[in-house]
């Protein structure tokens, strides 16, 4: 199931959110995608060595500025596309309750929790898949990727909009759009992170950093409730309401 948009009105301008994904794009247009236009395998493989957040360099307390550019990489198209499209569903309506610096905030911390979850979740992995030897060794992989931060911000609208309703293609057995309420697509979506994440500890070999979903999911829960103001809330979702309703009737 891929989101598409939602019904959920927005009372302020999203100025952060629309910074933050240009931001994005602008680093993978002009750094990452010419490099894998050009095939440039090794290129592209260096920068995202040199700015990617390598497990066993931070941990040692070097290159600790990873902690930061790696929010700002991403390792192909679909992975830009799919963690933009998510941002740009679910962020405008964060930021609307949370206010500009508030939801900075909010998305930053989460993004440096993803990454103590999955260095975590790395300590915790059977010893056959450590060895040093192994081209895919987890402590010498690049995690690269905005999605821990996105995971703080689903969160949010997780705890903000449990009733919005998210429009939702699925493709089986063909193609068709749907709606259904935020509280289960996003919940669906953080157990289905979960889900993996227990796999991997296990050995189970995976491409994604899960547990760093996991940890930005629950940063951002965690940061929303504190952050918000409840009368915001309320005015929020009376308005998302409304524009069911209305939207229902016509």
């Amino acid at each position: 199931m891929i989101p598409v948009g939602d019904i959920n009105p927005i009372r302020k301008k999203p100025l952060v959110n629309t910074i933050i994904i240009a931001l994005n794009v602008l680093v993978f247009a002009v750094l990452e995608l010419p490099l894998i236009l050009a095939n440039d395998a090794l290129g592209l493989n260096r920068l995202i060595k040199s700015y990617g957040m390598v497990p066993y360099f931070v941990v040692k307390g070097s290159h600790l500025y990873t902690l930061f550019t790696h929010m700002w990489l991403h390792a192909s198209i679909d992975h830009i596309v799919g963690n933009m499209l998510f941002l740009a569903i679910f962020g405008d309506n964060v930021e609307s309750i949370l206010g500009r610096w508030k939801y900075f905030l909010l998305y930053i911390v989460s993004g440096l929790v993803a990454v103590a979850f999955h260095l975590a979740s790395i300590a915790l992995f059977p010893n056959s898949t450590l060895n040093p030897y192994l081209s895919q060794n987890p402590w010498l992989t690049p995690a690269v990727g905005a999605s821990g931060a996105i995971s703080g911000v689903l969160a949010a609208y997780f705890l903000f909009y449990p009733r919005a309703l998210v429009k939702v293609i699925a493709f089986v057995p063909f193609p068709f759009l749907f709606l259904v309420p935020a509280e289960y697509f996003l919940g669906f979506w953080f157990l289905y992170q979960l889900i993996e994440g227990t796999w991997s500890l296990f050995g189970v070999p995976s491409g994604v950093a899960w547990w760093a979903h996991v940890g930005g999911f629950v940063a951002g829960i965690s940061l929303a409730y504190f952050l918000v103001d409840p009368k915001e809330v309320e005015i929020h979702r009376r308005l998302a309401r409304y524009s069911i309703i209305m939207g229902r009737a016509f």
